[in-house]
């Protein structure tokens, strides 16, 4: 586990050995500055988890900088670290004063070890559910919907066996499988199954941030003035992801620059915000994901093999939902029954054929597409009973109207195109097709591949070929 840094400020130098012994014997890190000048230049240069400040010093007492710090004018001081005042019993007054200017709480120098330890813990904690406060709120508005796994097939039986060996292993996870297959719900279970579970789950989609600026940024931070939008100082989300779990998803989209500097926080466990200097030290189980195959992409050279073999370390494959029918009609169950609450409806069932239709469809989009397409048959339903009819004209066709395409299947349909006698130009239907794909996926070029039934590499290349622009694809500078 992470040691805990803590700045000490006190200017009576044996009182302050004595009470940096005391903690340094309980797994803290102290270091001493012997008065608020000081502590203002050390913070400037390093990274602390908690100030204890004594009030009455020369030069700069404590009420001085605990206003210096929360004032923010400094672009390298967190503003919001948390401060335990110290105190003697004479001077209460004082020490409530301190909480009114921004001091997290007080001790007296009196107090005994256990109750000094106790209130340091307690801000620590305090803290942290601070800066996760805004993590959480957006989790909680698109927060998994599975209570657990469901299924009962091998593959998912294998799956659950994994997730109790590494629950409690701090070792870094790969997950692999297709989009859709559930690769971030295996993660959130492992999460929630061992020594993380009381810990934030922090997820970062690596392809939905379009330059290494942007993506660096969001995981390491930035302090204030380090790019023209930083107005403030920033903590990443290897920092919010303290004591939890940080989900890399789409590892496979990073650029070589942003997976280098990746793989040093990997092997140092110490992040430098951008824009930033001092090393800070994380420590949160790190789980990885993607829908490609890392080894061909290293083969390619678009993947760095050292940082393959780093994340490579406890790799768990999700099977695609075609691979394992059995499963279907429970996760068919648990949809209907979940959503009927949902939308107020009566308990939902369903037919023996529209059951069938199901099983044999095969899921190119996995779990996620069955979500959806239970979704809008429940809000669709008349009455409390799902027919063969109702699934088809859901958009799930049946086994003879499917064509192959890859190791998917798609639906067949003619494409009918009148070429007048001049003829026309290929090219100009292939990009009015990725276009449409493009605008049919809200300007997701991973989705719109999909569509298109190529990789997202070809539709990279052919948005560069034809020069197509967007401005949520606007690189940031």
């Amino acid at each position: 586990m992470k040691k805990y840094e803590i700045l000490l400020v006190e200017d009576e130098e044996s009182y302050a050995i004595r009470f940096k012994k005391n903690l340094e014997l309980e797994d803290f890190e102290v270091k001493i500055a012997k008065d608020g000048e000081e502590a203002i230049k050390i913070l400037k240069e390093q990274y602390f988890d908690i100030i204890i400040t004594d009030l009455k010093m020369p030069k700069m007492d404590g009420i001085e900088l605990i206003r210096k710090i929360r004032a923010g004018e400094n672009e390298n001081i967190d503003a919001d670290i948390p401060i335990v005042v110290l105190t003697s019993v004479n001077t209460i007054d004082a020490a409530v004063e301190s909480m009114k200017v921004g001091a997290s709480d007080f001790i007296t120098k009196e107090s005994e070890k256990k109750e000094i330890l106790m209130r340091i813990r307690k801000v620590l904690k305090q803290s942290q559910i601070l800066n996760e406060n805004r993590y959480l709120r957006d989790q909680l508005a698109r927060q998994d919907e599975f209570k657990e796994i469901i299924g009962e097939s091998q593959a998912i039986k294998d799956i659950k066996r994994e997730i109790q060996e590494i629950s409690n292993k701090n070792v870094i996870v790969l997950l692999t499988g297709e989009t859709g297959s559930g690769k971030e719900l295996v993660a959130r279970a492992i999460h929630r199954s061992g020594f993380t579970k009381d810990g934030p789950f922090i997820d970062v989609n690596c392809g939905a941030l379009p330059t290494d600026n942007l993506f660096q940024s969001d995981v390491f931070g930035h302090e204030k003035g380090a790019f023209t939008d930083a107005k403030t100082q920033s903590k990443g989300k290897f920092e919010i992801a303290e004591g939890g779990t940080l989900f890399l998803d789409e590892i496979s989209e990073l650029s070589f620059d942003s997976q280098k500097k990746i793989l040093r926080v990997f092997e140092t466990s110490t992040i430098y915000r951008l824009g930033g200097s001092r090393p800070i030290k994380i420590n949160c189980r790190i789980i990885c994901a993607t829908n490609r195959n890392l080894q061909n992409l290293v083969k390619e050279g678009k993947f760095r093999e050292d940082l393959y073999y780093r994340i490579n370390v406890y790799p768990i494959t999700i099977s695609p939902l075609r691979d394992r029918k059995e499963d279907i009609p429970l996760l068919v169950r648990f949809f209907t029954t979940q959503l009927a609450k949902t939308y107020s409806k009566k308990t939902m069932e369903i037919e023996k054929d529209a059951m069938d239709l199901l099983k044999n469809y095969p899921w190119y989009g996995n779990v996620r597409e069955l979500k959806n397409i239970i979704e809008r048959l429940v809000i669709r339903a008349r009455n409390n009973l799902i027919t063969k009819n109702d699934i088809i004209r859901c958009g799930i066709p049946e086994e003879k109207d499917l064509q192959p395409v890859g190791n998917a299947y798609m639906r067949s349909f003619p494409l009918e195109i009148d070429i007048p006698e001049e003829g026309i130009n290929l090219e100009e239907v292939e990009k009015s097709l990725v276009i449409e794909a493009l605008k049919k996926s809200n300007w997701s070029q991973k989705d719109a591949a999909k569509l298109l039934g190529i990789s997202i590499d070809r539709m990279n290349s052919r948005i560069k070929k034809f020069g197509l622009k967007h401005p949520s694809w606007r690189v940031h500078k």
